[in-house]
């Protein structure tokens, strides 16, 4: 007998619960939605941002967003912080934890940027929150 019936397989939740009021939250996850019997293949999985609640039968999804290519969740991320969205601060703190943090602070100003003035900063301004008037050593 054909099941048709769609069914979500997670290969990866990432651990980011957002929006949260009461028993429904925000969350990204790496699945596939697989229709009948089909195995479950990871190179077919897309990154899905669902809102789910909790019931007393379990966890129940709601509607959601799945991304088309690998470069949208980036897309959107940058798209985010240029339109203001996000504490500076705490966008740093997570950007300066990432392992090409380094090199690419070595090169933002070198960058064929269309929005780069010629201006410079201070890398330990970036790194340490430090301003003008402090005494740098």
């Amino acid at each position: 007998m054909f099941d048709d019936s769609m069914k979500c397989h997670i290969f990866h939740d990432y651990g980011i619960n957002f929006d949260e009021k009461g028993n429904t939250w925000g969350t990204v996850r790496k699945v596939q939605w697989i229709k009948g019997d089909k195995e479950p293949d990871e190179s077919k999985a897309k990154i899905e941002i669902r809102k789910f609640t909790q019931t007393n039968e379990g966890e129940r999804m709601m509607k959601g967003y799945t991304f088309s290519t690998p470069e949208g969740p980036g897309e959107l991320i940058i798209g985010l912080i240029d339109c203001g969205f996000g504490d500076t601060k705490d966008i740093l703190r997570s950007v300066r934890k990432r392992e090409d943090f380094l090199e690419a602070a070595k090169t933002v100003n070198e960058d064929n940027d269309d929005n780069y003035n010629g201006e410079t900063f201070d890398m330990r301004d970036l790194l340490l929150g430090y301003t003008e008037e402090e005494d740098v050593i």
